[in-house]
């Protein structure tokens, strides 16, 4: 009699925890790996379609593999190396990202195709990092699989590892996103992760031993070498379900930042001079059209309310106060924007919500919608960009009311640009654009009425010589039919936004 066949069969109650770890772990690794990733690499679609490359590629060969270890009749031993083993490898893999992350994107930086450069060059780090962890999470599934069947007919092995299996990688998928990102970090649910795993592995061991715990310690202290420490002008980080949001400051001004800092998201000074950012030029919005008392304004993109804060700032004293609506996708902005950027003193009303679906739902009209949304730092939303977004839009403004868009581009022929203006031209019979300084930063007005800027420009009080010189000389769009334009079927607004940041990198070499 074979030893196989004599040995003591795991109970089909362990097996089935243990798919559903296997399940749950391979998801868990996915979506934090992007968190992982965004500070350096960003968030866009190339990003995470490296990440799902590297997943899907490294489960195919673990399957293979597994499938090569259950045949040679591995048994639970196996299944518990491999759980052990992708244990340990999470945590130097995490290691291994600190000392490498930077570096690959210095060398894809310098490619003038910036979606290849940043696709390449998240894809060569996702392997390193968190190919090896997941190709041993697959090898898992075979044995386990073969393991069940010793226990029941194949096909009701088969079908009670896959439900058990899939039901994991839903709580996989939920429980970083919800809850383990945002009340640990996206370090700490990896470590998280990777301590059960190996705490699991130890415990199928068909002869535990608990002194192999010791291997696992050393572990934990090189885990913690991957923990970056805060900025020495950084206040305050924390990590939602959206981005890695960090508070910085300099000079007694107080900064929003976002995943790797590209873009400022807010700037606050309590002494209420002017920000030298795109944020002075709100200021001129109200000029446009009568200001009454019953002026409505809603913010798409709240962040750190310095819009609201700069939208009364050209208005003499005694202007009755605008209603000011601040919408916001992520919740814990709002929170840090009230504890360090004064947000409570702005009177607005704030509304947690995509911003699209809130002027999708709501029937408040305004005098002014304000677009500056970005899903993370440098990135329009792309289902902010489009033709029939604007036409949504256009259904909550108040007869002469105006649409005002920040978009950045470099330069005012950017693909970008064009395919937002253009769209808006479709929707909007006027629309004026001008740049905002020497940044990116471009003010895009539209209305169904006609914009006098050069008038608005005239009562821009002294100090903003420069916004009252950009103001006059915004120039007309008008719609071309046989130019490009973004809709919700295409709109590829991250390929373009990347090709921009990568050009300028070329520039800079």
């Amino acid at each position: 009699m074979s030893a196989a066949s004599t040995r003591t069969a795991p109970s089909r109650r362990a097996l089935a925890a243990a798919a559903f770890l296997v399940g749950a772990g391979v998801m868990a690794i996915e979506i934090t790996a992007s968190r992982i990733l965004a500070p350096t690499f960003g968030a866009s679609l190339f990003v995470w379609t490296s990440l799902i490359v590297t997943v899907l590629a490294a489960m195919s060969l673990g399957y293979w593999a597994g499938g090569r270890v259950a045949e040679r009749d591995g048994g639970m031993a196996a299944l518990s190396a491999v759980l052990m083993s992708a244990g340990m490898l999470v945590l130097v893999g995490l290691w291994i990202y600190r000392l490498i992350a930077m570096p690959v994107l210095g060398i894809f930086a310098s490619w003038s195709v910036g979606s290849a450069a940043l696709f390449l060059g998240s894809l060569l780090v996702s392997f390193v990092v968190f190919a090896v962890p997941v190709f041993l999470l697959a090898m898992a599934s075979p044995i386990l699989l073969k393991e069940w069947s010793r226990t029941v007919d194949i096909g009701r092995a088969s079908g009670g590892y896959f439900a058990v299996s899939t039901l994991g990688s839903v709580v996989g998928t939920v429980a970083p996103t919800l809850v383990l990102v945002p009340s640990f970090g996206a370090r700490r649910t990896m470590e998280i992760a990777a301590a059960t795993f190996f705490v699991v592995g130890l415990y199928l061991m068909p002869r535990r031993k608990t002194a192999l715990m010791a291997a696992f310690v050393p572990l934990i202290g090189l885990s913690a070498l991957a923990e970056p420490s805060m900025p020495a002008s950084a206040l305050y980080q924390t990590e939602s379900p959206y981005q890695l949001i960090s508070v910085a400051e300099r000079d007694g001004r107080r900064f929003l930042v976002f995943n790797e800092g590209s873009g400022v998201q807010s700037v606050y000074d309590p002494s209420g001079a002017r920000t030298g950012y795109y944020y002075d030029a709100y200021g001129v919005l109200p000029l446009l059209r009568p200001y009454g008392a019953g002026h409505d304004v809603a913010i798409i993109g709240l962040a750190g309310g310095t819009v609201a804060r700069r939208y009364v700032s050209f208005l003499p004293a005694g202007a009755p106060k605008p209603r000011v609506v601040g919408v916001e996708i992520d919740s814990q902005v709002i929170a840090v924007a009230r504890k360090y950027f004064a947000l409570d003193e702005i009177g607005a009303e704030t509304v947690i919500a995509d911003g699209r679906v809130y002027l999708a739902t709501t029937d408040r009209e305004f005098d002014v919608v304000i677009i500056d949304a970005y899903s993370t730092q440098l990135y329009i939303a792309p289902h902010m960009v489009t033709k029939e977004f604007f036409e949504v839009a256009a259904r909550r403004l108040k007869p002469g009311g105006i649409l005002a868009l920040n978009i950045n581009a470099d330069g005012g022929e950017s693909p970008l640009l064009q395919s937002m203006l253009n769209g808006l031209a479709a929707v909007f019979p006027h629309v004026l654009t001008t740049p905002v300084g020497s940044s990116w930063n471009h003010l895009v007005l539209a209305s169904f009425a006609s914009i006098d800027a050069s008038a608005a420009a005239l009562r821009i009080p002294p100090g903003y010589e420069d916004i009252a010189a950009q103001v006059s000389g915004a120039r007309a769009v008008t719609h071309d039919p046989a130019k490009p334009m973004f809709t919700d079927d295409r709109a590829p607004v991250e390929m373009m936004t990347d090709e921009m940041i990568m050009r300028e990198a070329w520039r800079g070499q």
